[in-house]
Formats: C-alpha cells, sequence, structure tokens
C-alpha cells in the first residue's frame, strides 16, 4: 500500500496547473486529507467497500471540496470523467479492495477487473481526457512485476494470474507522457505530460517529498 503523501502536490499542482485530485481506492482516507491541504478546486475519491466509504464520507464531511463516492472505480470514472474538467492529479490505488482494510483477501472476487481495475482505469481515462494535461501516479507496480522494491516483492496470495506486466500503461500513454517507475514502497509508476515536462526545469526526484537516491528510480522512454 503507497502513501499519496510520498509526492510534492505543492510541486505537481505549480508544474502542470492541475486544478482537480481523483483517487481511487479511499481506504481510511489520509490520501484525501494529505491533498485537501493544497490548492485543488475538486477532490473525487472512489471506495466500493461500503463501510469503508462511509467512514470517508464522515470523515470529510465539512470539506466542501471532497466528494467520496461509493462504486467500483471502473464506473465512477465512467460517469465522472466526462464531467470533469481541468487538469487533474490521478492516484489510482484501487486494487485488492478491502484486503488492507482486512475485511477481505487478496483472492476475494472472480472477476480480474474487481481485483486489479488498472488497465480498465486507464482506457476509461485515455478515453476522456485527451484534451488535458494529466498527471498520473499508479501505485503498487510490484503486482505487475518483480524488482528491487523497497517493501519487497508482492505476497504470493495476492499475485494476479496470467502474465503480469504494465504494457498496457504504455499502449494508452506512451505518446503522451514520460513514463516513470520507482522502486520505493511498494513501486509507483508515475505518468508526467510530454507537452509540458521540462527536465531542464526540475528533476523527477523534486516531486518526491522526500527525495530517493538515482537508484531508486530510472526513465523510460
Amino acid at each position: 500500500m503507497g502513501r499519496l503523501s510520498r509526492f510534492d502536490l505543492k510541486r505537481i499542482i505549480k508544474e502542470y496547473k492541475t486544478t482537480n485530485l481523483f483517487e481511487t481506492g479511499t481506504f481510511w482516507g489520509d490520501g484525501v486529507a494529505y491533498a485537501s491541504q493544497f490548492q485543488f478546486n475538486k477532490i473525487i475519491s472512489v471506495e466500493i467497500i461500503p463501510e469503508i466509504a462511509r467512514k470517508a464520507k464522515a470523515r470529510f464531511a465539512e470539506v466542501a471540496i471532497v466528494d467520496i463516492v461509493e462504486a467500483d472505480s471502473v464506473s465512477a470514472l465512467g460517469k465522472q470523467l466526462p464531467l470533469l474538467k481541468g487538469n487533474t492529479v490521478f492516484w489510482l490505488d484501487a486494487h485488492f479492495p478491502g484486503a488492507d482494510a482486512k475485511l477481505a483477501d487478496y483472492a476475494s472476487g472472480e472477476d480480474g477487473q474487481f481485483r486489479l481495475p488498472l488497465n480498465k482505469e486507464l482506457e476509461l481515462i485515455n478515453k476522456y481526457r485527451k484534451c488535458f494535461q494529466d498527471v498520473l501516479i499508479l501505485d503498487d507496480l510490484r503486482v505487475y512485476e518483480d524488482g528491487p522494491f523497497q517493501n519487497g516483492l508482492v505476497p504470493p496470495d495476492a499475485m494476479p494470474g496470467g502474465e503480469r506486466s504494465i504494457d498496457f500503461v504504455y499502449q494508452y500513454f506512451e505518446s503522451t507522457h514520460y513514463i516513470f517507475k520507482s522502486f520505493l514502497d511498494e513501486g509507483y509508476v508515475l505518468l508526467f505530460p510530454k507537452k509540458n515536462y521540462n527536465r531542464n526545469h526540475f528533476k523527477l526526484g523534486d516531486l518526491f517529498r522526500k527525495k530517493p537516491v538515482v537508484a531508486d528510480y530510472y526513465l523510460l522512454e
């Protein structure tokens, strides 16, 4: 389970003129709490587990810019994206719903899209967001490939069936975004729009609140 607080949202807002944050997988709402410290116009967080969604709605009931949506992430994105205006930070962390809260196990649900919706989430973002310069942060890279992750490899009971890869990320976004990997925590994939990215202006490490050493990330182009 990664942390949105790893990332310098203030710097991302400044560099990419993002006005919204869209999270899939609310969990206890710590990502929303962190994001609400910054100048977003709208924060949308989607949670599929009713018990967790209710607690998050209560936690942020007095925060006007926060909207907690009780739904599966794919359905919520399909409804929300056509209405969402302005550059957006997408924090995608909806896999294995309920497992980290001990409300389900990692193998719950026969539907692969239910357990690992990332491919479909990115398909929808690619479909509806072509007119915007969005930043995407994808959590738990270790689910999709092995590597020198700070917190080790994915547990065997959380291993998805079939081929493990993030080829679909490149399929949807290689033409429009620079794609980076980080091995911090359980691993992240970071996507920054090519149109606005200036590698001479700032380094990738500047977008982490605690700068990793060079070996913690590398550029894929």
